[in-house]
C-alpha cells in the first residue's frame, strides 16, 4: 500500500523533502514560499487525455515561467486523421498564478475549469471545437522527486477516469466516452536540463482485467511508475525503453525490472514540438498508437492489448 501524500508542498521548505510515491493528490500545492524563483524556475501544466481503440485526444495547458502554451489534438486511428491546434503566449500567466487541482486555467481560447469533482476542457478554434469532461476522482498518485540543485519536482497523475468528449473536426462530429480518460497535473521546480521517456496506456487482459499503467524512465527514474486496477494504485520498478529512430516509425520495447510489464508499443501517429525561447526550450516526440504485451497482476501472467502514448522528451528549464 502507498503511504498518503503529504498535506502541504510548503512544509517542505523546513525539513527534508520525503521523496516517494504516495496515494492521493497534495491537498495544499501552494508555491508561495518560493516566490522568488517563479518565473525563472517553477514550471506547472495540466493535461487531460483519452485513449480509446479509435481515438486519440490530448488538451493540455502549461506554465513555463516565461512562457504559456496550450494545445488539443484528435487522432482517428480509423481515418489516419491528425488535427492540432496550439498557441504560445510570453508570460502568459500572471506572477501570482499558484494553480491546484482546482484552479480554472485559462490561455487564449483554451480553457480547464473544475465544476465539482469534473474538469471542463473547452476550446472552439478554425478546425477544432471540443469539450471534455473529465472526472476526477482523488484516487490518482503523487510523486514527489529530486530535481538537482533545485527544490523538487511534484507531479499527481490518474487514469481510468470516466471521460465524455463532445468535438467537431473539420466540421465532422467525434464523440468519444468509457473510463479511458487520464489527467497529469505537474507543478514543481524540474532540473535545468532534463530528458525523458514516458510512456501512458489504458490497457485489457484477454480475461477483460482493465488497467492503467504510467511510466517514465531517466528524469523521475522510477518513482512515478505505477499501475492502476481494481481502484488501487500499485507502484513498479524502474522501466527500460528501448526504440530506434525516427522514434514515430520504431516499433518501442519497455518493460519493468520487476517483470510486471513486458510490452511493445506500435505508432500510429505522433504529436511534435520545438520550442526555443532562449531561456527555455522544449524539444518532444509523442507517439500515439497501440501497445500488447504482457502484464503480471497478483503473481498471474495475462497478455493484453492497449491504447496510449510514449514520448522522447529533452527540456532546457
Amino acid at each position: 500500500m502507498l503511504a498518503e501524500a503529504p498535506k502541504t508542498l510548503s512544509q517542505f521548505a523546513n525539513g527534508p523533502v520525503p521523496f516517494g510515491l504516495y496515494a492521493g493528490p497534495v491537498a495544499d500545492v501552494s508555491t508561495s514560499k518560493w516566490s522568488a524563483v517563479r518565473r525563472s524556475q517553477r514550471k506547472a501544466w495540466m493535461y487531460c487525455g483519452a485513449f480509446s481503440q479509435r481515438h486519440c485526444v490530448g488538451f493540455a495547458i502549461a506554465d513555463a515561467g516565461i512562457v504559456a502554451t496550450a494545445f488539443v489534438y484528435v487522432f482517428d486511428a480509423q481515418t489516419g486523421k491528425y488535427v492540432e491546434e496550439k498557441v504560445t503566449a510570453p508570460f502568459g500567466f500572471g506572477s501570482s498564478f499558484d494553480p491546484d487541482l482546482k484552479t480554472s486555467w485559462i490561455l487564449k481560447k483554451f480553457s480547464i475549469t473544475p465544476d465539482g469533482d469534473k474538469l471542463i476542457c473547452s476550446y472552439e478554434g478554425k478546425r477544432i471545437r471540443v469539450k471534455m469532461t473529465i472526472t476526477e476522482n482523488g484516487k490518482g498518485s503523487t510523486t514527489i522527486a529530486p530535481a538537482g540543485d533545485r527544490l523538487f519536482h511534484h507531479t499527481y497523475k490518474n487514469l481510468l477516469l470516466p471521460i465524455t468528449i463532445e468535438a467537431t473536426v473539420d466540421g465532422e462530429t467525434v464523440i468519444c466516452e468509457g473510463n479511458i480518460g487520464g489527467v497529469d497535473f505537474s507543478k514543481g521546480y524540474p532540473p535545468r536540463h532534463t530528458f525523458w521517456n514516458w510512456a501512458s496506456l489504458n490497457g485489457v487482459t484477454d480475461t477483460g482485467i482493465e488497467f492503467g499503467v504510467n511510466l517514465v524512465a531517466d528524469f523521475n527514474n522510477s518513482i512515478e511508475n505505477a499501475l492502476w486496477v481494481d481502484g488501487k494504485v500499485l507502484q513498479l520498478s524502474q522501466a527500460a525503453f528501448s526504440y530506434g529512430r525516427p522514434v514515430e516509425k520504431s516499433i518501442w520495447q519497455i518493460n519493468t525490472l520487476d517483470g510486471v510489464l513486458n510490452m511493445k508499443f506500435n505508432p500510429l501517429g505522433v504529436r511534435g514540438e520545438n520550442i526555443n525561447a532562449l531561456l527555455m526550450m522544449s524539444k518532444f516526440k509523442q507517439p500515439f498508437g497501440t501497445f500488447s504485451g504482457t502484464v503480471k497482476l497478483e503473481g498471474v501472467l495475462h497478455n493484453f492489448t492497449g491504447y496510449g502514448v510514449v514520448e522522447e522528451h529533452f527540456a532546457k528549464w
